[in-house]
């Protein structure tokens, strides 16, 4: 079997899911393989050129100072192994604590947001290809003395926004207001700024791209997954997505895939997780299903209880339980 081919049903439909790090068959649900990352430049040694061999870490844009610091050590031994004078030790405690505290505003700042940029990443996942730009972005705010009168966290969580849509990674700024505590519209002004003085474009939300994140939080089968995207492809051909919130689209498309097959889930379920009301909910599935001519039978009372599915767990090849 080759990488693009799943080793169990022989499927070449494999889906990237950057929130979990694993590249997943849309068929049957395996793990096929998992997405590492990987950062900094290669290493050269050739002796008949020139030495081209990198020593050190890589620059690493998570760090006020790059990671290129020069810290003094504590060590109280000279470069012989001999031990220092007592004036001289006291003069480098003396170097060690002036090094410490004396360092530009700018680093400072820069210090205060990637410990908060670390923290949003951490608690939504956010991979460290899109945390690398959000630093980028910061840093181009700080350069342009953009977040003079304004606060740190909103710049940083709106930073983490746009660099989350520019690698394509299911977020909407609903998960920003809950992780950062900042009012949505707060961080919509900090982008605002961002894309008029730095002329930053971020691409447009995907809602195909939002489907793994709903189907992880409804525990849905990848049937129900698979029928979905077909759903989303014909919304996208027939322009229905046009204008709407791209999480509300693929909410609307998990709901019809979810009557088509069985699995069955309220339609509050499904909003509480697409962060939105099942008013919107209705309008937008609704009118995919008009306009695809898809036959909608909204059960209510006992037969709306949802209903779970899972998939056989595969023993072998030929084996199910």
């Amino acid at each position: 079997m080759s990488r693009n081919t799943c080793s169990d049903c022989g499927s070449e439909k494999l889906v990237e899911r950057y929130e979990e790090g694993t590249i997943v068959c849309s068929e049957c649900g395996l793990v096929a393989d998992t997405i590492i990352e990987t950062s900094g430049t290669p290493i050269y040694n050739n002796d008949d050129q020139t030495n081209k061999s990198n020593g050190g870490p890589p620059i690493n844009n998570l760090k006020a100072d790059y990671g290129l610091s020069t810290d003094i050590g504590t060590v109280s031994r000279d470069a012989y192994g001999s031990k220092l004078k007592s004036s001289t030790r006291h003069k480098m405690r003396r170097l060690r604590w002036i090094n410490a505290r004396t360092s530009k505003s700018e680093i400072r700042n820069l210090r205060s947001a990637l410990r908060e940029l670390k923290r949003f990443s951490s608690l939504l996942h956010l991979p460290q290809e899109a945390q690398a730009t959000a630093s980028l972005y910061y840093r181009k705010a700080l350069k342009e003395k953009l977040i003079r009168g304004r606060s740190i966290n909103s710049m940083v969580a709106a930073a983490v926004y746009l660099a989350a849509r520019e690698h394509n990674f299911a977020i909407i700024i609903k998960d920003l207001e809950k992780t950062s505590g900042i009012d949505k519209k707060v961080i919509a002004r900090c982008m605002r700024t961002y894309m008029m003085e730095l002329k930053i474009k971020p691409k447009l939300n995907n809602a195909a791209s939002m489907l793994p994140r709903l189907v992880s939080k409804l525990e849905l089968t990848p049937e129900t997954e698979n029928i979905a995207r077909k759903i989303l492809h014909e919304a996208r051909k027939g322009k229905l997505d046009v204008g709407k919130a791209p999480m509300t689209v693929a909410a609307a498309a998990i709901y019809l895939a979810c009557l088509r097959t069985g699995e069955r889930r309220t339609q509050q379920m499904v909003a509480d997780v697409a962060e939105t009301t099942p008013v919107t909910l209705r309008n937008r599935f609704r009118a995919i299903s008009r306009a695809l001519t898809i036959d909608v039978e909204v059960k209510r009372g006992a037969a709306a209880s949802p209903v779970f599915f899972r998939p056989p767990i595969r023993i072998g090849k030929d084996f199910d339980l």
